[in-house]
């Protein structure tokens, strides 16, 4: 249960402390104190979204602490769940803190035992600790949306939805994958074909690595072949092969000049000279001679040449590369390939996974479907006879559950389900939406609440102002089966009625009070002699007869304090064993 909460720097609240016991407290106090800030503080704790705006002005932070002391049988729960979030809850001795604060900046943190966490985490344990019901949740019960969720908690279904979920969202990643391999294929298509021919271009044209600058300089050559030619043979022959050629004459002179060598160094010197310059002469010759075989070309080889060279340097214009990288650009581009006909491959497996996983999620949804409609007759009745306890005594309820999204399964589920209602004899069932007026609607909600109540895992309830649209002798029986409630589960209620007030165990009082000129919240545990004055002014005033039946309402709801076991959670037990059996 709720153990303590403290409230700093939230709105009109500047530093607030609450401490509850078991059973049920009421809150109560004129519009605008404060009441519903201190639920909006408890919601906060739930994971709500934290609002800036409700920083108390002048303060830098709110700070909203509380202590949970939940029940022994409820610890492995929820350190199962804490374990799955990646939560240390200690040895819990001192009970389970979790903290919120809000920056004027607008950032939020949130603590469990005093730990950083998230505020998905806090969320997710804070819905386990207490149950929140506001003042407009009521109409949650007009959209048929919400009903699943109802329907769902009365079934146990939580284990079974959670495995729906995993595999609805298996399917919707299949489904994204597939829908995105599809809106690429005329892409991929027309990619590929591009591919494809640029390959087979330049498998045909087949570029080597220093092609280009080989196939320039042959070229250049080529162009002028005549004069060099004629070129390469004269100059083999003056130097090597004419009458009086030069290496011929480099030779006698070398060899003159050999015969006095051993007379004089100079002429040693110079005969070294001259037999170097006949062997240069030599090879000069004989480099004439391979340019002159070199030039002696094929017909139309020029032209080869040059339509080959053409052939590189636009392949190397098209693909922005120089010509020595078409070769690695060739190998690229059939890997590219590869990957598109693979790719191909990749969609029509997406196919199978989105037709699988679209059945696997269909089977969980049957499952989940059967498990719903068993439980629907058996919330049905009880809700019926919580009604019937809440002055609803001839109301009808039903609740059709239609399977029809196999084709297209949403996040809850393949199933519809709606409340139909009828609150007086005669009339037919029609869409709770549309026929309840807001005192049934504020009726139902309880109702399903203490149909609910058997559920153990929540050990907390608040209810915030539910009691709209009822009064008189309704809402003594709401505040009969609010005490009812609070003998298993500790209640919170938040009322504007003293017939729900009087039947509390404890009551405190909100009051807003001015101090150095700002207005603050505060809030009065009030003992029982100084309830009757609280219950009066709710009343209408301060008058004798209204201390006298705020005080008589004391006594009567002193004296009908609810046994540990109502005919109303009898026969919901007796309701709940039949869904079972139907089960």
């Amino acid at each position: 249960m709720l153990a303590y909460l403290r409230i700093r720097g939230l709105a009109l609240l500047d530093d607030v402390t609450l401490e509850f016991s078991a059973g049920m407290t009421v809150l109560t106090g004129e519009t605008g104190a404060g009441k519903s800030i201190i639920v909006g503080a408890l919601s906060l704790l739930r994971g709500a979204r934290a609002n800036s705006d409700l920083v108390r002005a002048g303060q830098d932070t709110a700070v909203i602490d509380a202590r949970f002391d939940p029940k022994p049988e409820a610890w492995p729960r929820l350190k199962a769940l804490a374990d799955e979030l990646g939560i240390d809850l200690g040895d819990l001795a001192d009970g389970l803190i979790v903290r919120r604060t809000i920056a004027k900046s607008g950032r939020s943190r949130s603590f469990i035992q005093d730990a950083p966490t998230t505020q998905g985490a806090l969320a997710t344990l804070g819905q386990q600790l207490v149950d929140i019901c506001g003042q407009h949740e009521h109409h949650f019960l007009t959209h048929a949306g919400h009903h699943l969720e109802v329907l769902d908690a009365c079934a146990g279904a939580e284990t079974l939805l959670g495995k729906y979920r995993v595999a609805y969202v298996g399917w919707r990643e299949a489904q994204t994958e597939l829908s995105e391999l599809q809106a690429r294929t005329t892409d991929r298509v027309q990619r590929a074909d591009y591919l494809r021919f640029q390959v087979e271009e330049l498998e045909r044209v087949s570029p080597q690595p220093g092609e280009q600058e080989a196939l320039q300089r042959r070229h250049v050559l080529l162009k002028d072949t005549q004069q060099w030619a004629e070129f390469a043979d004269e100059a083999r022959h003056e130097l090597y092969e004419a009458d009086g050629a030069i290496a011929g004459r480099l030779a006698a002179m070398a060899a003159r000049a050999v015969c006095g060598a051993e007379q004089s160094p100079a002429l040693a010197e110079l005969a070294e000279h001259l037999t170097a310059a006949q062997l240069s002469c030599e090879e000069a010759a004989h480099a004439a001679s391979q340019l002159g075989d070199e030039l002696n070309v094929e017909p139309g080889e020029l032209e080869t040449v040059a339509e080959r060279l053409h052939e590189l340097l636009s392949l190397r214009r098209k693909h922005g590369v120089d010509a020595d990288a078409l070769v690695q650009r060739l190998s690229q581009m059939q890997h590219e390939i590869l990957a598109l006909e693979h790719s191909e491959q990749r969609q029509r497996e997406a196919v199978d996974r989105e037709r699988d996983s679209r059945a696997q999620c269909c089977r969980v949804g049957k499952k989940l479907h059967d498990k719903r409609a068993a439980a629907a007759q058996g919330l049905c009745d009880a809700v019926v006879s919580e009604l019937s306890a809440l002055h609803l005594a001839s109301a009808r309820l039903s609740i059709e559950v239609v399977a029809e999204s196999l084709d297209e399964p949403g996040p809850q589920g393949i199933d519809r389900a709606e409340f139909l209602f009828s609150a007086n004899p005669g009339e037919p069932l029609a869409p709770l939406s549309r026929v309840a007026s807001g005192g049934e609607l504020s009726r139902v909600l309880l109702a399903i609440k203490g149909a609910l109540a058997a559920d153990d895992r929540v050990a907390t309830y608040v209810f915030d102002e539910v009691d709209a649209g009822v009064g008189g002798r309704v809402a003594e029986a709401i505040g009969r089966r609010l005490q009812a409630a609070a003998a298993t589960h500790q209640v919170l209620c938040v009322t504007h009625l003293p017939q729900i007030a009087a039947f509390a165990a404890s009551h405190i009082r909100v009051e807003k009070a001015t101090k150095n000129g700002r207005t603050t919240t505060r809030v009065v545990s009030l003992e029982f002699d100084d309830r009757a004055p609280e219950l009066a002014r709710m009343l209408g005033g301060a008058k004798t007869s209204a201390t006298q039946h705020a005080e008589r309402l004391l006594v009567d709801a002193k004296k009908r304090r609810a046994p540990a076991r109502s005919p109303v959670t009898r026969s919901r037990a007796r309701a709940r064993s039949r869904a079972g059996a139907r089960a």
